[in-house]
């Protein structure tokens, strides 16, 4: 293990590359004891929103479920065991307090299971104490972790109130959150509740009614209550609802792991000293599309700052209402400046919007554009003449069969073709693609990977006419070798050839249209007493992918050379345009820089 990591830190992986020993597969006992572990582990990450097995909190009743997201790992529906499950009366409180205890029975049945395995290994393989506890040293070494580290408490020692019950609750209305935003047709929930919208706190109430029924109204007062003592006389729920307006989209980046899958979009950056939240909403990340900004301006917006307008007049007639007390009259200035700041917010969010839907031209002029335009038939040409040379190969080889290829050529000369053909052929259908993409106008996206194919061509497809090359033109030192004799001073075949002879010198010949090379290159691989018309067999193949590879080089400088930059190009060229092949950081990104997102995603996301 040490020799396997140098940094002497161990990881599971570092593990599971170990060697196996054989004569382990003899221990009836360790697949079965490995089977039940890994059951077990199964039933723990039910509960996990990180997992792909997850099911959803361990405060709701389940018996039989099915994973929460759409996932390889996890396609089934799962048994959730239970020694005392959850009855429908059950508090929140005995709730968090049966789902600690079947937690820590879950942690100890993996404990017990481990103890169990190393048992097993330790006497199959006659592993004495002393070694056992060299062994057990070390591993505290390497990964900070005693077997004291690993003891779990007793479940019956958990109390009536658990200490972790407050995250047990927030996790519940993280997973409501998370199915109602999921629910969403299109994907998008404000925060605050209009008179034409319900807002998040709508949602999440739904959520309680459809899993509690009749109870849901006690488990939501139990559940507010234990958020925070914000008194309920003027509202309900008030600790609810600040938890979701104030901590709720930094507690699922939290649990997400800096990964979310709803984001929040808010006004509250916008303007200095704001007062309040002019808007925000929760955005499942799935749903980003070219969209969003439209649905966001005539679906939501609109119906928000009625609502602000509204209020603020209502407060504006209140501040100057002498009929009222100091302290209401205050109170009314106060909700007037957060109307009016609202309102502001919400007037830079939409300019915001209109400035990332606008198209941001990429960085190619005319002539870049010109350039890409002329290269791509060059590349066309020279991947069917690449086509046709590897088709002779393959029909030569047919004709004469494997002993005669193997001596004319060389021993691992076809295997080398036939394992690269595919790779050769294809690279130059995209590279013409590239080319083709790069050549449109500047105000159209370009995926991002296409740049690649131009340095590509350099330095992996190309070549050159060493046999032990990988590129493309290794292929020509064979073909002049064996082909140039059967050629006339006019680069053709003599007469009377057989047909593998006339085939082996076509190998040889330069191409069927060299108009397409340009003069300049043909010049360049003449000496100062040689003229084009003298150039030797396949020299023009040659100055073909030599003009290419100069063409591609010239491209390759005018295009960023950072992936990033290119798939951030990629999704705002023609307005944002999300890619979600593009991950989370990238399609993230411009919402980031114009502070549209909370700072949490600055500081934790990106």
């Amino acid at each position: 293990m040490l020799s396997f990591t140098p940094e002497r830190h161990w990881q599971p992986g570092e593990v599971g590359g170990l060697p196996w020993i054989d004569s382990l597969k003899h221990v009836n006992d360790l697949g079965k004891i490995s089977k039940n572990q890994h059951e077990t582990v199964l039933q723990q990450r039910l509960h996990d929103p990180t997992s792909p097995h997850y099911t959803a909190p361990g405060l709701i009743t389940q018996h039989e479920a099915s994973p929460f997201y759409h996932h390889p790992h996890a396609k089934k529906r799962y048994n959730v065991s239970y020694d005392e499950p959850p009855q429908e009366e059950d508090s929140i409180q005995l709730r968090a307090q049966k789902n600690e205890q079947r937690r820590l029975k879950l942690e100890r049945e993996v404990e017990e299971q481990a103890r169990k395995l190393d048992e097993q290994i330790f006497e199959s393989l006659e592993i004495g104490d002393q070694t056992q506890q060299e062994a057990e040293a070390e591993i505290f070494l390497r990964t900070s972790e005693s077997p004291e580290d690993r003891e779990v408490p007793e479940p019956e020692s958990v109390p009536e109130v658990p200490e972790n019950i407050g995250n047990q609750v927030k996790n519940l209305i993280h997973h409501f959150a998370m199915e109602a935003v999921r629910q969403e047709a299109d994907g998008i929930i404000p925060l605050q509740k209009t008179n034409d919208q319900e807002g998040v706190l709508d949602r999440i109430i739904e959520q309680f009614e459809g899993t509690f029924g009749d109870h849901a109204k006690t488990r939501l007062v139990e559940v507010d209550e234990i958020l925070g003592t914000r008194s309920a006389s003027e509202e309900a729920y008030p600790n609810l609802r600040a938890f979701i307006e104030d901590e709720l989209f930094d507690y699922h980046v939290n649990t997400m792991e800096n990964t979310p899958i709803f984001w929040k979009l808010t006004t509250e950056r916008l303007i200095a000293d704001s007062k309040g939240e002019g808007f925000a909403c929760l955005v499942d990340y799935h749903s980003l599309d070219s969209g969003l900004f439209d649905r966001l301006t005539t679906q939501y917006l609109e119906p928000r700052k009625a609502e602000l307008r509204e209020r603020r007049s209502a407060a504006n007639r209140r501040r100057g209402d002498d009929s009222l007390s100091t302290s209401e009259q205050a109170e009314a200035a106060e909700q007037y400046e957060r109307c009016a700041s609202g309102l502001n917010q919400i007037n830079v969010f939409e300019e915001l919007l209109q400035d990332l839907g606008n198209t941001d031209e990429r960085d190619f002029d005319d002539k870049d554009r010109q350039r890409t335009e002329e290269l791509a038939p060059k590349v066309a040409e020279f991947r069917e003449e690449t086509r046709k040379r590897v088709d002779s190969l393959g029909e030569l080889r047919e004709r004469e069969g494997e002993k005669w290829f193997k001596d004319t050529f060389s021993d691992k000369f076809w295997e080398a073709v036939d394992e690269w053909r595919d790779e050769w052929l294809d690279a130059l259908e995209e590279l013409e693609r590239a080319c083709e993409e790069y050549a449109k106008p500047i105000d159209e996206p370009v995926e991002a990977h296409l740049a690649d194919l131009f340095d590509y061509f350099n330095w992996r497809l190309k070549g050159s006419d060493h046999y032990s090359s990988t590129g493309i033109l290794f292929m020509t030192y064979y073909f002049e070798r064996e082909g140039a004799d059967l050629l006339d001073d006019d680069g053709q075949p003599f007469e009377n050839l057989t047909e593998s002879e006339r085939l082996l010198a076509s190998l040889a010949m330069g191409l069927d249209e060299p108009s397409i090379v340009d003069s300049a290159y043909l010049e360049a691989m003449t000496d100062d007493d040689e003229s084009v018309d003298d150039l030797p067999p396949l020299a023009e193949f040659k100055a073909l992918a030599e003009e290419i590879d100069d063409r591609c080089k010239a491209v390759d400088k005018r295009i960023p050379s950072d992936w990033s930059d290119r798939a951030l190009s990629e999704i705002t060229t023609a307005g944002y345009q999300p890619n979600h092949k593009h991950g989370v950081e990238i399609n993230i990104t411009p919402l980031a820089d114009a502070e549209i997102v909370p700072k949490t995603v600055d500081d934790q996301v990106l």
